[in-house]
């Protein structure tokens, strides 16, 4: 059996060109739709980069007010080696009554007890300082206190006199604050 085509030549150059028109618009959608959601999926990306990215420059600035509150702290504290060689040369003259002080001190301040400043006047002493809070079940007050009894029982001192105690805080912890008067044998 024998074909015949009855179409024209130019009607089926016309139905050739409509069919290669709809596959081109077909590849052309197909390659718009990949661009598309290739183009969504970046946004999605980027967006998500970028909340990344704020957050860190969030911690770094965060970071940054803490080290300049640091550095800030480390410059009103005098240098430590010049503290550590007056200390040690207290310790090395073994008949001053200072030297006593400092021994009874270094044998009876609590771990959770910091002293900030000493005067020494004749037969008195004032201590100042903080205490913190125990990580077992000792309170800041009662580590206060616990300091006292410390300096009663080293039978160095006549009396020991609280001046105050007071709630506050530093380095972001809760302290009590308190003054000592130390008046020795």
């Amino acid at each position: 059996m024998n074909q015949m085509n009855f179409l024209t030549k130019e009607y089926k150059n016309r139905l050739d060109i409509e069919e290669h028109f709809r596959k081109c618009l077909g590849i052309f959608v197909m390659i718009f739709l990949v661009l598309y959601a290739v183009s969504f999926g970046i946004g999605r990306i980027e967006n998500s980069v970028q909340k990344k990215i704020n957050i860190e420059n969030a911690e770094i600035a965060g970071n940054n007010k803490r080290i300049k509150q640091l550095t800030l702290n480390s410059k009103k504290e005098t240098n430590l080696g010049v503290k550590i060689e007056i200390i040690e040369d207290i310790f090395s003259q073994k008949n001053l009554r200072v030297s006593e002080i400092f021994r009874s001190l270094e044998g009876n301040v609590p771990k959770n007890v910091w002293i900030q400043s000493l005067v020494y006047e004749g037969k008195e002493v004032r201590i100042k300082g903080f205490s913190f809070k125990d990580k077992k079940s000792k309170s800041s007050e009662e580590n206060a206190y616990y300091f006292e009894e410390r300096m009663l029982d080293s039978e160095l001192y006549r009396s020991v006199t609280l001046n105050y105690l007071k709630k506050s805080s530093k380095y972001g912890e809760k302290i009590n604050e308190f003054e000592y008067v130390l008046v020795l044998e």
